[in-house]
């Protein structure tokens, strides 16, 4: 399979080489408006480097990874999806409803494949924390949080006329990962503030779903890197689902029982992060013909929360339902 990387930054780089990685798939293009960036991420693979989107679809792909700042993933994704493209594409799905709603009815009518970069659906932490679901653990309240260490890396992530504003670039990623395991959100009631960057930097949310389970998530831009920079706390009945970044899941099964932890620290970064799952699952999703991870849909529901959420602080932490 014939694959086009558009955006060659340090997200850019790791998706030429986990693509590269897979047998029978070859890199034959990268594209950056860097050229340097493009020349650096394609030599080592024998790739094409390209100055632009349009010069990277006259090299054919079968499939286009977007991964470019997140202003312009809509608008990419959809010049890809008419030129008959499959696309996967790093979150957000766009920064506003309705690109995001345009990209999805362009999946639509050309029937093209569409994966959005949700890594932490195939990290095995998490998808531990599936597994102990479906066998039965109930969840009615809980609390996560994902923090970031540094909004100036890259230079446009603190802008939000680029990255659509702090919630879109990470917080999404636990905003999509959450109904995965507990199924849809109803309601969400955030606030924010500006506190290190221009940007708003604090996020404290509150989520209600439609199970009844209520989970207060919090999301800070200015945070050390001290880890674990994720973590997700369930409760249930007298037990336990703790998460504590990548690296281990603590599972509490009931009163007076032990908890049984796993490590996955061990495993490789790119498997343990998610990454080279995601990237397996999307090149068979094409060979099959049908979806092998989050989908457009998805892409959009997510899209919706983060506006739900900057809706909810606009209006002081008023109540926004989803559903």
């Amino acid at each position: 399979m014939r694959i086009g990387i558009y955006g060659a930054g340090q997200m850019g780089a790791a998706h030429v080489r986990h693509f590269a990685a897979v047998p029978d798939t070859t890199v034959v293009a990268v594209a950056d408006a860097d050229e340097r960036r493009a020349k650096a991420a394609a030599a080592p693979i024998g790739a094409t480097p390209c100055p632009d989107l349009n010069a990277l679809l006259t090299m054919h792909p079968d499939a286009v990874v977007i991964v470019v700042p997140n202003v312009h993933h809509a608008q990419a994704a959809v010049t890809a999806l008419e030129r008959g493209v499959h696309v996967f594409c790093e979150k957000p799905m766009a920064t506003t409803v309705g690109d995001a709603r345009r990209v999805l009815q362009t999946v639509e009518r050309t029937g093209r494949m569409y994966q959005m970069g949700f890594n932490r659906r195939f990290a095995p932490v998490y998808t531990g924390v599936r597994e102990l679901l479906a066998g039965g653990a109930r969840v009615f309240s809980g609390t996560m949080k994902m923090n970031d260490g540094d909004m100036r890396t890259p230079a446009w992530f603190s802008d939000p006329k680029i990255s659509g504003g702090f919630m879109y670039d990470t917080g999404i990623h636990l905003l999509d990962l959450v109904p995965w395991l507990l199924g849809p959100i109803q309601e969400v009631r955030c606030l924010t503030r500006s506190s290190c960057y221009p940007d708003q930097d604090d996020a404290v949310m509150l989520l209600r779903f439609k199970s009844g389970a209520l989970v207060a998530f919090s999301t800070c831009g200015h945070a050390t890197w001290t880890g674990p920079l994720e973590r997700i706390e369930f409760y249930g009945d007298h037990t336990a689902i703790v998460t504590d970044g990548f690296e281990r899941l603590t599972h509490t099964p009931g009163r007076d029982q032990p908890a049984v932890t796993r490590d996955f620290s061990a495993i490789p970064v790119p498997d343990r992060l998610g990454y080279a799952p995601e990237v397996h699952a999307f090149l068979q999703g094409i060979t099959d013909g049908r979806p092998g991870g989050p989908t457009a849909e998805d892409a959009f529901r997510a899209v919706e929360c983060v506006d739900a959420c900057y809706r909810s602080a606009a209006a002081e932490g008023a109540p926004v339902r989803l559903a």
